[in-house]
């Protein structure tokens, strides 16, 4: 087996660029392979960070970018341990630098700092810095990618002939993927990127899970990786995996909804309902004022929103008063009988102090309910197609959810409402109200 030592600096924090990395590969007993380079991080390199490693500006800016070096990062890694003190952080950087680049580089780590705490218990510090000195290990260039690693890869043949190959190997960690007797690898790739709902088949041709996701390949092979027995047991019996492209995630999680409903599958667990104990709905006092009433979806007739919790409720609420300028005294925030303090402070345009007619406070009003209640004109909400030359739909019809579809680019929305043969035709439950109310606050505009 053989071990690629990695460190890398960066320009830390927002960015975490890299801006120095360095591998050095080894079996154990040798270096076999070594990689050294700054690297342009095309941001500018913080004061702090130049002090503590001694990099400045000047010094990386004829330096390659990342992207030019990814090849040769591929190339010296692969087939290799990633190993680093505190991997995690190097695995991470590198890893996001790869995931700006289209790339998902994936590898087994094996962390320094776990093993010297196993194998050399006592040290009253595991910073490579403080360990190093403790065991006579000289660092040259510390907080440089070279030094550190170099360093590093000392203590990890200091480790390695400290302990057995069997120990090692079970510090190494490792996303495998659990593989049935009737599907490999290469069957993935088969499962596109995009929006949609995914199958997973046994043997008798059952369905045995359902799912959705906004990139299907992703979520499928996340199944595979898990550790969870669960999964795994479930893994195990795929025989056949289909899917099918929604082209965006509200219709993905109406028809995944539906689907369990549909088929029971037996690793599906009891579709979880949140349970909506607060909502939201409106009415017309005596004066012709259109006016919110926050309350337990128990005491409320026909809420517009219903929400998990009153915190979440009231925070709604407040967003949609700050954002319109509604009146605190009709939106149930403030009992008064004068104006509002909104008012005195310029947040409301002044309904309750005769400013602003009742006409355009409830035309503003009804805008708002436009964009929520089942109730209103509001007859679909249109979204991306499952390709380019597509679009899709949810329709409601008086107040009730009838379905989806999706239709061609060069057809006018008011002619596919009209069309039956667009709709996929569902029932309406509280599931749907739940995620089509949550698709509305979440885009609330």
């Amino acid at each position: 087996m053989k071990y690629s030592i990695i460190d890398v600096e960066t320009t830390g924090y927002p960015h975490n660029k890299v801006m120095d990395i360095s591998i050095v590969v080894t079996d154990g007993k040798n270096i076999i392979d070594e990689f050294h380079s700054l690297v342009n991080p095309e941001h500018s390199i913080p004061y702090s960070i130049t002090r503590l490693t001694g990099i400045t500006n000047e010094m990386v800016k004829d330096a390659p970018f990342f992207y030019q070096l990814a090849k040769d990062i591929i190339s010296i890694t692969r087939d290799t341990v990633f190993v680093a003190h505190n991997v995690n952080f190097d695995y991470r950087v590198i890893g996001n630098e790869f995931k700006s680049l289209g790339y998902k580089y994936t590898r087994k780590k094996l962390c320094t700092v776990k093993l010297s705490r196993k194998i050399l218990p006592g040290h009253s510090s595991y910073s490579l810095g403080k360990l190093c000195i403790d065991l006579n290990i000289p660092i040259h260039g510390r907080h440089r990618a070279k030094g550190d690693a170099l360093a590093t890869y000392e203590l990890f043949l200091l480790l390695y002939k400290s302990s057995n190959n069997q120990f090692f190997s079970a510090n190494i960690s490792e996303k495998q993927l659990t593989v049935s007797n009737y599907i490999n690898e290469d069957y993935f790739n088969k499962v596109p990127k995009k929006n949609g709902v995914y199958y997973f088949w046994n043997k008798l041709n059952q369905i045995i899970y359902i799912g959705k996701s906004v990139n299907l390949k992703e979520r499928v092979i996340s199944h595979f990786r898990s550790a969870n027995k669960k999964e795994i047991k479930m893994c195990q019996q795929v025989a056949k995996i289909t899917y099918a492209e929604t082209g965006n995630d509200l219709i993905a999680q109406l028809k995944e909804s539906a689907e369990i409903k549909k088929y029971y599958p037996i690793f599906n667990r009891r579709q979880k309902l949140e349970k909506e104990n607060y909502g939201l709905s409106f009415f017309t006092n005596p004066d012709g004022i259109i006016e919110f009433r926050l309350d337990y979806v128990k005491l409320l007739s026909n809420p517009i929103l219903t929400f998990e919790r009153k915190q979440s409720a009231n925070l709604f609420l407040e967003k949609l008063i700050d954002k319109h300028q509604l009146c605190l005294k009709y939106t149930g925030k403030e009992k008064t009988d004068s104006s509002c303090f909104n008012f005195q402070v310029k947040k409301c345009l002044g309904v309750c102090a005769g400013k602003e007619t009742i006409k355009q406070y409830n035309t503003r009003v009804l805008k708002i309910l436009s964009k929520y209640s089942y109730n209103s004109s509001k007859a679909s909400i249109f979204l991306n197609g499952r390709t380019d030359s597509e679009k899709s739909f949810v329709l409601i019809k008086n107040g009730v959810y009838m379905g989806y579809g999706f239709f061609p680019n060069d057809l006018k929305e008011d002619e596919v409402l009209e069309n039956s043969k667009y709709i996929i035709t569902q029932k309406e439950n509280r599931d749907t109200k739940r995620i089509i109310h949550s698709y509305l606050k979440k885009n609330e505009k």
